[in-house]
């Protein structure tokens, strides 16, 4: 089975620039371009990818397993441009019984430093407060990536904390920091 046999997808969000959608078969090469990226990929706990397979293997896996679970993991896009995917951003269930969700984002390089994955994080954020009863959203960013934890603060996330070196990753040791957000401190988007 793979994404294109099944029919589910989360609703399509929109915020002032920005179409937040479901994964399609066709996403495929948009996102070779940025999860090929080295920069792109640098503090990023998966490998990135070294050809199109790589991109076919997520949408037909990472993705399809979380569209069976009907979780919340968009395409991001502008809206000048819906059909060209430009990063990602999901928020998946971690615990049910502790209504907690893991918060993950990327983008393309070449739409760093407009403020879009803040964008998209508060519309998804404030979707998942919205339409669940989750108490706790989270962001585990490697310590290092300055650029992803002033996004997710920027987001109306707080440092948690640092956990020292909670991963090994590409044969070293990182440190990961945690960012939350509660539902009863919540601003909106």
């Amino acid at each position: 089975m793979s994404l294109s046999d099944l029919n589910w997808r989360p609703p399509p969000l929109r915020t002032a620039r920005l179409l937040l959608r479901g994964y399609e078969p066709s996403d495929a090469a948009a996102i070779h371009v940025y999860a090929s990226d080295p920069e792109t990929t640098r503090y990023m706990a998966w490998d990135r990818h070294t050809s199109i397979e790589g991109a076919h293997a997520f949408l037909n896996g990472w993705i399809k397993d979380a569209y069976e679970q009907r979780q919340h993991e968009y395409a991001v896009c502008l809206l000048a441009s819906p059909e060209r995917v430009i990063g990602g951003v999901g928020a998946r269930v971690i615990s049910a019984p502790h209504r907690t969700m893991e918060l993950g984002y990327i983008l393309a390089r070449e739409h760093w430093g407009r403020g879009l994955i803040p964008e998209a994080g508060r519309a998804l954020i404030e979707h998942a407060f919205r339409t669940t009863d989750v108490q706790r959203i989270y962001a585990p960013i490697l310590a290092e990536n300055a650029r992803s934890r002033r996004a997710a603060e920027k987001m109306g996330l707080t440092l948690d904390g640092v956990l020292r070196s909670a991963l090994e990753l590409r044969g070293r040791r990182w440190d990961e920091a945690i960012y939350s957000v509660l539902r009863g401190e919540w601003r909106g988007a």
